[in-house]
């Protein structure tokens, strides 16, 4: 009887082992452009392709060459959705900078020797740098070179414990990430 048990578990784990392995979120994403937050590895941000990983370590292929990250060293890691150019962002940004300086503009005060103001009022001032700053925040996106919408891998060191030195002894922090 205890050598059924055996046998069945023995089997039943090389059955659903290769599920279980596939459930690590960082399985998920080989292939897939990364960034690595490891401090003792690296003093900067290791970004490149994730070749490999297994439950201690990640191999990163990057420009300098393949990287060997332990898996307890790793802070953050997130991988790339796709290069993206922030239209957007930049032409709101135009627009809100130049606004304001529209409104700004609109309510200075104007010379008595001028026939015809350039804006007569705060409103129209303000509408037309906007306009003007959200032309010119569409043409700096469209020359801008496309960025990476970085995105964290679920489940990744979602709670540490940090050690630090102090004057008086040492500090301890419990860290959690949602």
């Amino acid at each position: 009887m205890v050598s059924r048990r055996v046998t069945a578990a023995a089997v039943l784990s090389l059955l659903f082992g290769p599920l279980a392995w596939a459930q690590d979120p960082v399985v998920a994403h080989i292939g897939s452009i990364v960034r690595v937050t490891a401090p003792s590895v690296s003093p900067k941000r290791l970004t490149g392709t994730l070749d490999g990983a297994n439950e201690s370590f990640l191999r990163l292929s990057t420009s300098t060459g393949p990287q060997v990250i332990p898996r307890k060293a790793i802070e953050r890691l997130e991988w790339s959705r796709g290069l993206h150019k922030p239209v957007l962002k930049r032409t709101l940004e135009g627009a809100i900078v130049l606004g304001a300086f529209g409104f700004v503009f609109g309510t200075a005060g104007h010379d008595p020797n001028e026939n015809e103001p350039l804006c007569g009022r705060r409103a129209r001032c303000a509408a037309v740098g906007a306009g003007a700053g959200a032309v010119i925040g569409l043409v700096a996106s469209a020359f801008a070179p496309p960025q990476h919408d970085w995105a964290d891998v679920p489940g990744v060191r979602r709670a540490r414990v940090i050690l630090r030195p102090r004057p008086d002894g040492v500090a301890a922090a419990f860290v959690m990430r949602w």
